[in-house]
């Protein structure tokens, strides 16, 4: 059919035949044949060169086949045609988004809403640059502004809840969800997000029973298999989830989530070989893409002999948790560069002598890269235990791998003297954020009233962020509260110093417990029923964190016995 038409229109010039040829590559775009659809707007630009939409066709079809840098061209070359096209220009910008070039993205739609202010996709496309640049006032107002304009299109309150959950303003992102699926009630995606806005405020149970009516309808989906089985994973329903991620790989065995999601049950029963080796899918997801260093991705061989770039990736907990990697590629390795976040720096550098350290900004390597040269390989910091710790005799039993500063150490000592007899217990009381299960890790301060209430023990608070008002609320409960020096629990070379300076810390699962594990220090880890997979199924002990113990949850959000437990072993 394509080259019969094309065929039948060669040589001709006609308005009729131009416009047969655009709803034909239109209708090719529609059912996904990009192929047949780039013939069909080639043939388009033939018959009329100088018709912008000719071009605009071109772009969609390359597009759809990834060849994101043409579709700019043929964008341009629309513009080319007609300088005013709106269309062209917003098509522009949200290509120039795929490309990762958010600035000159936010430039075309500013121009844009300067002629046509009430476009709403517009304002949409100009809310996903802002984020994209960690401008969040302008990127909600644009996402609001979109909404505003089309109140009855559930796009908009889709596209504005993606947003809130992406600031960890889950509440109002529920509310958007709400809305939205009130308007477009079976769209499986909007399903799919309103389950995960739950679950990540605690209700993974409302999530499962948002999603099993949808699955039976449409059991083909394997993104809404994977909701199911991160869902079944938050409520201990360990063989559930399971089953459920193998159904979504059956589907499609390219589905990054799915295969990640496998993986970390494998690592939390503690099946390190298959569980590291799937934990690679997360480079197939959004959330964890690899990162654009024009080196060779480590191909799974032997380190001997090279020149090896170690780039960060993922939180500061895991920063730290998969340096205790580093001993060992460092004794492999010929030279070994590591990136790590700026906060880590000092602690990084005394700690691995014989490695090179860089602390830096992860969106802007234009800095240090050319003086890490030559590279001869490059992996991601999460990938380094698929090589070392493949089994549970991998991991080696060591006191610990950082060091901290001395200086800093004595200081504290020395400040900590000061606060009178009896021992000196850290505390960190919340941990991570809503869409890393904060609701679940985390413990409201009036239950820690039993622990407070011992006048043998001062406590030191290691809460990151504000807690002024955990400390008020601490004190009304109990008539204690943890002294608190302001800054020194968000920085880690302050915090690693006063952890060392200290008899032993109590924290729920964060950043805090991997310090004080990689340091080496005694840690009464605050665990969940059903934890992240860091933390293992079952256990007292972690097997990268000997000096951590595991006081776990019996049953899930009941901390009293986990309190109590923890205010007898001190």
């Amino acid at each position: 059919m394509l080259r019969n038409l094309i065929r039948s229109l060669a040589g001709r010039r006609s308005g009729a035949d131009l416009e047969r040829l655009l709803e034909a590559a239109g209708v090719a775009c529609d059912r996904g044949d990009a192929e047949e659809a780039e013939a069909l707007a080639r043939a388009a630009i033939d018959c009329a060169p100088t018709d912008p939409r000719t071009h605009e066709v071109l772009a969609r079809a390359l597009r759809a086949r990834g060849a994101t840098q043409a579709a700019a061209q043929a964008l341009l070359a629309a513009l080319e045609c007609d300088p005013e096209n709106l269309s062209a220009r917003n098509e522009l910008a949200v290509t120039l988004l795929a490309l990762g070039r958010a600035e000159e993205a936010l430039q075309l739609l500013r121009w844009i809403l300067k002629r046509a202010p009430d476009l709403p996709a517009v304002h949409t496309n100009l809310g996903i640059a802002c984020e994209r640049l960690g401008r969040f006032d302008d990127a909600l107002a644009g996402f609001e502004r979109a909404v505003a304009l089309e109140p009855e299109r559930a796009a908009a309150h889709h596209n504005l809840a993606l947003f809130l959950r992406r600031i960890d303003r889950h509440e109002a992102a529920e509310a958007a969800l709400r809305r939205a699926h009130a308007l477009a009630s079976g769209d499986d995606a909007i399903v799919r997000d309103l389950a995960g806005v739950v679950r990540e405020l605690g209700r993974p149970a409302e999530a499962r029973v948002l999603l099993e009516p949808v699955l039976e309808r449409r059991p083909g989906s394997a993104d809404l298999h994977v909701a199911l089985a991160t869902a079944l994973r938050d409520l201990g329903d360990f063989p559930g989830a399971a089953a459920q991620f193998e159904d979504a790989l059956a589907r499609d065995p390219a589905h990054g989530l799915a295969r990640l999601g496998r993986g970390l049950l494998r690592l939390a029963a503690a099946d390190f070989a298959r569980g590291w080796d799937d934990y690679e899918g997360r480079f197939q997801t959004e959330e964890s893409p690899r990162r654009g260093f024009p080196f060779a991705d480590w191909d799974g061989g032997s380190f001997a002999g090279r020149s090896v770039l170690v780039y960060a990736e993922q939180g500061l907990g895991d920063e730290i948790m998969f340096a205790s990697c580093l001993p060992d590629l460092a004794a492999e390795a010929r030279r070994v560069v590591v990136e790590c976040d700026p906060r880590l720096a000092g602690l990084f550098a005394r700690s691995f002598p014989t490695v090179t350290v860089v602390g830096a900004p992860r969106d802007d390597p234009s800095g240090w890269l050319d003086r890490a040269r030559p590279i001869d390989a490059q992996v991601a910091a999460g990938s380094l235990p698929r090589r070392y710790r493949r089994a549970a005799q991998d991991f080696p039993d060591r006191a610990g791998y950082l060091r901290p500063d001395p200086e800093r150490v004595h200081g504290y000592r020395a400040r900590l003297a000061g606060l009178g007899p009896g021992r000196k217990i850290g505390l960190a009381w919340r941990g991570g954020l809503m869409r890393t299960r904060r609701s679940v890790r985390s413990i409201e301060p009036e239950l820690l009233a039993p622990l407070l209430a011992r006048t043998d023990v001062a406590f030191v608070s290691l809460q990151r962020g504000e807690v002024e008002a955990d400390l008020a609320r601490m004190h009304a409960a109990s008539g204690r509260a943890p002294l608190h020096w302001p800054g020194v629990a968000d920085d880690p070379e302050e915090a690693g110093a006063l952890m060392a300076a200290l008899d032993a810390t109590v924290a729920v699962c964060s950043a805090t417990v991997h310090l004080g594990g990689a340091l080496g220090l005694r840690v009464l880890a605050l665990v969940p029923a059903h934890p992240e997979w860091r933390y293992l199924e079952s256990g007292e002990r972690l097997p990268w964190y000997p000096s951590v113990e595991l006081v776990r949850q019996a049953q899930p959000g009941d901390w009293n016995p986990v309190v109590e437990a923890v205010t007898r072993r001190l």
